[in-house]
């Protein structure tokens, strides 16, 4: 048997048959390796072939897989136990690939869904708002992620919640709402079709969901046992609402979030910064360019000294707004700022992470807006 002929019979065995390739679970060839040497050199002889035929996106599986196995520790990759911290901090684990660390993150993450419903009480709604707000921020299309949402909310609703942890539920139920509003986004910035748009129930749900949360932080204030995590999550769904700029309660949710995070944080932390970004982009809308300006620059301020990756898109917002105000030299300035300062976020992150490459799309933004101006 010629060397052609053992890899297409090795190639074969591992998918049943080549003419489930289309269909091909990633799963299923995980499931089935096993982490000896000579299975790693079968992989390497694969996916030479693969690569030789034009099979490129087996070629990526197999290799992918093979990395699996030549891991330190034997079948690690398991998903097996009922300890849902650690099933939860394999899930964290990316090795393997992207698809194929997608594909294991998710198994653990399922895994642990199993083993958190046969909880009961507090712990039960704990352990899912853990899970599912990972499994929503491992999906990669947002219709997953609306789904993968929705059933968070209703195990979560089913477990029963206290008014000590109806936070966590609301927490779920404002991912859910922000999800329908970047898929609304998303086909405006597609210019698709706007079908069904979920932007007023996805703030109705954000109203009711600030609602609740407002009352329990009351309650906890009166007891005299403020909750940090309950404050923190109505700040967030304070933000989310106040993003939607169109509403008439937009500012006043901004505001609310910006005291939150004021008290918790101060005014040196990322997540301050963001709001004071958010609130100059809602004076831009209104018009109030003023104090779009004044919010934008004391947020550049603070972003220089405390998070110099959001500086750069702080002072694109900047530069537009005096673009709207027609001082074109300002906002050519402002943009030249926000070119130096993408550059030089970057050349930090490249050279303490040496395994990262360098993004340019922060870049090609600023390079754009810097040519618009100058036409």
């Amino acid at each position: 048997m010629t060397t052609t002929i053992r890899v297409r019979f090795l190639t074969a065995r591992c998918l049943h048959t080549t003419s489930t390739l289309k269909t091909f679970n990633p799963t299923d060839l995980l499931l089935r390796i096993s982490s000896s040497l000579n299975v790693r050199n079968v992989a390497k002889t694969v996916v030479e072939y693969c690569r030789r035929v034009g099979w490129l996106r087996m070629s990526l599986l197999i290799g992918s897989t093979s990395l699996i196995a030549a891991a330190p520790t034997h079948e690690w990759w398991r998903v097996v136990g009922d300890d849902v911290d650690r099933l939860i901090a394999r899930a964290e684990q990316s090795f393997g690939g992207e698809m194929l660390g997608r594909e294991y993150r998710d198994m653990a993450l399922r895994r642990a869904v199993q083993v958190a419903e046969r909880m009961e009480g507090e712990e039960k709604i704990e352990a899912l708002s853990k899970i599912f707000t990972r499994l929503a921020n491992l999906q990669a299309d947002l219709y997953e992620t609306e789904r993968v949402c929705r059933e968070g909310v209703q195990l979560m609703q089913e477990a029963g919640p206290t008014t000590k942890n109806r936070h966590l539920v609301e927490g779920m139920r404002t991912q859910f709402a922000v999800t329908w509003l970047n898929q609304d986004r998303a086909r405006e910035r597609r210019n698709l079709s706007p079908g069904t748009s979920h932007t007023h129930q996805a703030v109705r749900l954000l109203r009711d969901a600030a609602c609740v949360l407002e009352t329990s932080a009351k309650e906890n204030l009166n007891r005299g046992t403020p909750s940090r995590k309950l404050l923190l999550q109505l700040a967030n769904t304070l933000q989310s609402l106040g993003r939607q700029f169109q509403y008439d309660d937009a500012e006043r949710s901004l505001q609310s979030a910006l005291l939150i995070y004021q008290h918790i944080y101060g005014l040196a932390h990322h997540t301050t910064i963001n709001v004071l970004d958010d609130m100059g982009c809602l004076y831009n809308r209104q018009g109030d360019y003023d104090r779009a300006i004044s919010c934008y620059r004391r947020a550049a301020e603070l972003g220089e000294a405390h998070a110099p990756w959001l500086v750069s898109a702080i002072l694109r917002n900047l530069g537009s707004t005096l673009v709207a105000m027609n001082d074109k030299s300002g906002a050519r300035d402002t943009f030249l700022m926000a070119l130096h300062a993408a550059l030089h976020w970057q050349r930090l992150l490249v050279s303490e992470n040496s395994d990262l490459e360098p993004n340019a799309t922060e870049e090609n933004y600023c390079r754009n807006l810097l040519d618009s101006v100058k036409k």
